[in-house]
């Protein structure tokens, strides 16, 4: 099976993770906390197109398989995901207004690193684990 597209967008995903952590940083969040917040929107959008690929194309196909390992493999991702998913669509909504993420600085930037740290984490794993088992099958 072919991931390189999926690869292009988990590299796509580690750039925009880098730029917001570089936006939330004390001194470049207190100069430009609107960058910060479009950063954390731009991170949002990329990955629900990520997610959709997932989710129409990958996950389907990968559910077929006759291995129920793989099955369950697939279904524990696509559950996992779904947490960040929800958690991010969360802090989005939390942190629609600029004026909050300035008058709240601290707080925006502890939860925004512990987003990032799940989504870094899952990305990892997904590059691991899950991607080179799927490349190995013949889907």
């Amino acid at each position: 099976m072919n991931l390189d597209r999926y690869h292009e967008q988990h590299a796509d995903i580690r750039q925009q993770v880098k730029d917001l952590q570089q936006r939330i940083e004390p001194e470049a969040l207190a100069a430009d906390p609107g960058a910060a917040r479009q950063s954390l929107v731009t991170l949002g959008a990329r990955l629900n197109i990520h997610l959709a690929f997932e989710d129409t194309a990958l996950y389907p196909t990968v559910l077929k398989h006759p291995d129920l390992r793989v099955q369950q493999r697939t279904r524990q991702y696509m559950e996992e995901m779904g947490g960040i998913k929800a958690a991010l669509k969360e802090h989005l909504q939390r942190w629609l207004s600029t004026g909050r993420v300035q008058a709240e600085a601290p707080t925006f930037r502890k939860e925004t690193l512990a987003i990032l740290q799940a989504l870094g984490a899952r990305l990892e794993a997904e590059d691991r684990d899950f991607y080179p088992m799927l490349e190995t099958l013949a889907v």
